[in-house]
């Protein structure tokens, strides 16, 4: 039994991200956590500290997060009606990654899945706050953001991105075998190289997930570090025909570097496919 854990502000975004988690894990026996938090703009005043217009509002607020979680169970019901699946809605008048981080914990999470933009949905922007706030907070648990408007495929061919100069922690690597065992599907290891061979530390850490991924078709890829990352792996995904990368995080970890660097146009097709973090 998965546990997997569906923030959601009910825009067209997170529902996406939702309908690709149903379909991801069709199969599994799973309970989808389905997470709603509201926090009201409570009006700054010195004559209005707690008022009935702040409670009123407040309860507004609540009742709109239930209502929206009712709705989108309707909507699971409707679409995507499995015997395996069960569901529990959560709304909480809470920050959005204090209440992941708890549920995490208390639900023994497998998987948390979002939408990577939200009710904003700027196109400039490679990951919304919502998203980069929950895998910033997150230690131990893999984050899979799902793009706006992708259509649901089983991934085929994933690429994990790495440095090789961190460890994956028996967490990111049980999520990553899980996951590529579960769609059968082939991974490429990528490396950009910044040295001409890898260090003891590098080849020890290329090991462990070779060994890890054994029972999996793998593919190894060191390619010389020529320009930002961001373009290389983007060229990458598309003469791979990649449908998911994969990241570790870390507090220097590629997925930082891509935030920070500029998405440029033609360099921006790693955006457009499912984006798994794994715990460092």
């Amino acid at each position: 039994m998965k546990n997997i854990l569906l923030p959601t502000d009910f825009s067209e975004n997170a529902n996406n991200a939702i309908s690709y988690a149903l379909e991801l894990f069709k199969k599994e026996n799973c309970t989808f956590y389905l997470l709603n938090t509201y926090v009201p703009a409570i009006p700054h005043s010195r004559f209005m500290a707690e008022n009935s217009k702040t409670l009123v509002l407040e309860k507004n607020t609540e009742t709109a997060s239930k209502n929206g979680l009712k709705k989108t169970i309707e909507y699971i019901k409707q679409k995507h009606s499995n015997p395996l699946h069960n569901y529990k809605t959560i709304s909480s008048f809470d920050l959005l990654t204090h209440e992941v981080i708890d549920i995490i914990k208390n639900e023994h999470i497998n998987f948390v899945i979002s939408g990577t933009k939200g009710i904003t949905n700027f196109k400039r922007v490679f990951i919304g706050a919502n998203t980069m706030h929950i895998i910033n907070a997150i230690k131990d648990c893999p984050v899979l953001a799902i793009p706006n408007h992708y259509n649901f495929g089983i991934p085929k061919q994933l690429v994990l991105a790495t440095d090789l100069k961190r460890s994956l922690s028996l967490e990111a690597l049980q999520a990553l075998l899980f996951i590529t065992k579960m769609c059968n599907c082939t991974v490429h290891i990528l490396h950009l190289k910044t040295n001409t061979v890898l260090d003891d530390f590098q080849k020890s850490n290329l090991k462990i997930i070779q060994n890890c991924l054994a029972s999996i078709p793998l593919k190894l890829h060191l390619l010389p570090f020529y320009a930002n990352k961001s373009e290389i792996i983007s060229s990458f995904i598309k003469d791979h025909t990649i449908d998911t990368l994969a990241l570790v995080y870390n507090n220097r970890s590629y997925l930082e570097e891509l935030i920070q660097e500029p998405v440029l146009e033609n360099a921006d097709y790693h955006t457009k496919i499912p984006l798994l973090v794994l715990p460092s």
